[in-house]
C-alpha cells in the first residue's frame, strides 16, 4: 500500500495535470446548452407548417371552391411562393436588429407575425388574406431561423455545433410530416388553426432557457450580463473554465477593436457593407454563399417541398397519391434524425458532396424512368422505381444540401458582422427561393416538361458537389475564431496553407 502512495507521489506533475484535464472533458454534453438550443430551434416547426402547407393547400382549394372562390393559375402560383417573398424582408431586418438589440430579443420579436400571419389564413375568404398571411409567416419563419443558428452556432461548443444546429431540422421536417398527415385528410382550415397553435410553442420555451449570447454581450460591452450568461451555459460540474472563456472572448473582442475604423463604425449601414467587404475574411464566405444557395435552389429541394403533392403525381403515375405523400414526409422527418448524428460526427464538406451525388444519380435514373414511361413502358418496376429514386433524392438532400447551406453563414461570418450580413445573404437566398418555386410552371414549358426539370435539378446538383469540393472550407469541429483565420489566406479549399502543430504538441 505503501509502495502504491509512493509511486502516486512521484507521479510527473504534467502528467497530473493531462488527468485532470481528461476528466474535465469526459462529458461533453451541456443540458443549459441543450435547452437554449432545443427552445430557439422551436421555430422550425412553424418554418415547417409554411413549406409543407401550400403541398396540401393548392389541391383542397382546387376543390373546395366555396371557400375562397375559384384560384387563377397565378393565384395559385403566389400561394405557394408568397412565404419566399415576406422572407428576404424579414432577412434585412436582421440586418438591423441582431446587433443592435440582441440574438434573443430579434427571436422572440419573430414569433408574434407567425401566430397572428397563421391566423388571417384560418379565416380567410379571399386568396388575398391567404397570401397577406403567408407573408407574415415567411417573414416570421427567415427572422426567427437565422436569429436562432446565429444564437446557436455563438452558444455551442466547436464539437457540438453541428448537432446542436441540426435539431432545427428535425423541427422543420416534423412540421412538414404534420401537415401532409393533417392535410390529406383534414380541412384546410383546420390544418391552419392547428399550425396556429404550434405557433405558441417557441413562446413558451423561450421564455425559460435562453439568455442572450455571451458573445454579443462582450461585443456590446456588457460583461457583467456576458460572464452571468457563461455562467448559466456552463452550469454542469463537469464544466470549468467559465473565467478562461470569459478572457478568450474578451480578447478577441480587444484585438478586433483595435482594427474597427470608428468613422466607419459610426456611418450608415451601405457604407459599412461596403467597407467591410473589403476584408476577406467577409467578401470570400459571401461570394461563396451567394453562389451555393443559387445552386442550392436550383437542385429543386425546396421547390419539391412546395410542389410535393403534383410532383409526386406526375412522378409516380399509377401510385396511391396520398400514400407517396406521407411516404416522402415520413422519410424526411426520420432522416432529419440521422442528420443530426452525421453533422455531430462528420464534416461538412463529405456530407454536402455526397448529398450532391446521390440527389443527382436519383434524379438522373427517375428522368430516365418517366422517359421510358412516355416511350409506351407501363411496367409497375418503372412506377416503383421512380418513388424510390424520389425518396432517395429527398433523404440526401436533408443530410446535405437542404440543410447544410443555412447552417454555414452563421459559422463563417465574423462575429462582428454577422447581424449586417446574414440578413442580406439570406434574403438573397429567399428571393432566389422565390424565383425557383414561383416560375416552377414556366421553368419546366421551358425545359420541355417534367422530364427537363428532372434532368435538370440533377445536373445543377452534381454541379453543387464541383462547388463544394473546390470552395467551401471544412467547419466542423472547429473554433469561429478558426474559422475566420481561414479567409484571411485561403481561397481554393484543395490549395489551403494547412497550419503548423508544433506549438500544440509542445
Amino acid at each position: 500500500m505503501e509502495e502504491e502512495n509512493t509511486k502516486l507521489n512521484e507521479k510527473p506533475m504534467h502528467e497530473l495535470e493531462m488527468e485532470e484535464i481528461q476528466n474535465k472533458n469526459k462529458k461533453t454534453f451541456d443540458w443549459a446548452e441543450f435547452l437554449a438550443c432545443v427552445s430557439v430551434s422551436t421555430t422550425n416547426l412553424h418554418t415547417g407548417f409554411a413549406l409543407g402547407f401550400s403541398a396540401i393547400l393548392i389541391p383542397q382549394l382546387e376543390i373546395y371552391t366555396d371557400d375562397v372562390g375559384k384560384l387563377s393559375k397565378s393565384q395559385c402560383s403566389w400561394i405557394a411562393s408568397s412565404i419566399s417573398v415576406g422572407a428576404p424582408l424579414g432577412c434585412l431586418f436582421i440586418a438591423f436588429s441582431l446587433d443592435r438589440i440582441g440574438r434573443i430579443s430579434t427571436f422572440k420579436f419573430s414569433l408574434w407575425p407567425c401566430v397572428i400571419g397563421w391566423m388571417l389564413i384560418a379565416l380567410a375568404f379571399d386568396p388575398n388574406i391567404i397570401i397577406i398571411g403567408r407573408l407574415l409567416t415567411g417573414f416570421s419563419m427567415s427572422v426567427g431561423t437565422n436569429s436562432a443558428n446565429v444564437y446557436m452556432a455563438e452558444i455551442s461548443s466547436p464539437k457540438l455545433r453541428g448537432s446542436m444546429m441540426s435539431i432545427g431540422s428535425v423541427m422543420l421536417s416534423f412540421g412538414v410530416l404534420s401537415m401532409y398527415c393533417t392535410g390529406l385528410y383534414l380541412h384546410w382550415r383546420v390544418v391552419a388553426w392547428i399550425a396556429f397553435v404550434g405557433a405558441f410553442l417557441p413562446i413558451l420555451m423561450t421564455a425559460f432557457w435562453t439568455p442572450e449570447s455571451p458573445v454579443w454581450l462582450i461585443h456590446k460591452g456588457q460583461d457583467v450580463k456576458a460572464l452571468k450568461s457563461l455562467k448559466y451555459f456552463k452550469n454542469s460540474k463537469h464544466s470549468v473554465g467559465v473565467q478562461e472563456s470569459f478572457n478568450e472572448m474578451k480578447n478577441i473582442k480587444e484585438k478586433k477593436d483595435l482594427l474597427i475604423n470608428k468613422d466607419i463604425e459610426n456611418s450608415n449601414v451601405f457604407r459599412r457593407i461596403a467597407w467591410n467587404l473589403s476584408k476577406p475574411t467577409v467578401f470570400k464566405p459571401t461570394l461563396f454563399m451567394i453562389v451555393f444557395f443559387v445552386l442550392q435552389q436550383f437542385t429543386g429541394i425546396y421547390t419539391f417541398q412546395f410542389h410535393a403533392v403534383k410532383m409526386l403525381q406526375e412522378v409516380t403515375q399509377g401510385i396511391d397519391i396520398k400514400y407517396a405523400t406521407l411516404l416522402f414526409g415520413l422519410f424526411r422527418f426520420l432522416l432529419s434524425f440521422v442528420a443530426t448524428g452525421m453533422l455531430h460526427n462528420y464534416g461538412r464538406r463529405p456530407l454536402c458532396m455526397i448529398s450532391g451525388i446521390i440527389m443527382g444519380i436519383t434524379l438522373f435514373i427517375s428522368g430516365l424512368c418517366f422517359y421510358l414511361r412516355s416511350q409506351g413502358d407501363d411496367s409497375i418496376i418503372m412506377t416503383w422505381v421512380s418513388l424510390l429514386c424520389m425518396l432517395l433524392y429527398i433523404s440526401a438532400g436533408s443530410v446535405g444540401i437542404m440543410l447544410i447551406p443555412w447552417i454555414l453563414p452563421s459559422e463563417m461570418f465574423p462575429t462582428e458582422v454577422k447581424g449586417l450580413f446574414i440578413g442580406p445573404i439570406m434574403a438573397w437566398c429567399n428571393a432566389v427561393m422565390f424565383v425557383a418555386v414561383h416560375f416552377y410552371e414556366d421553368l419546366k414549358g421551358i425545359l420541355g416538361g417534367m422530364l427537363g426539370i428532372l434532368w435538370f435539378y440533377s445536373f445543377i446538383s452534381i454541379l453543387s458537389v464541383f462547388f463544394v469540393w473546390l470552395f467551401i472550407p471544412e467547419t466542423h469541429k472547429k473554433k469561429l475564431s478558426e474559422i475566420e483565420d481561414y479567409f484571411k489566406d485561403n481561397t481554393l479549399y484543395l490549395l489551403r496553407k494547412k497550419k503548423t502543430v508544433k506549438n500544440e504538441q509542445l
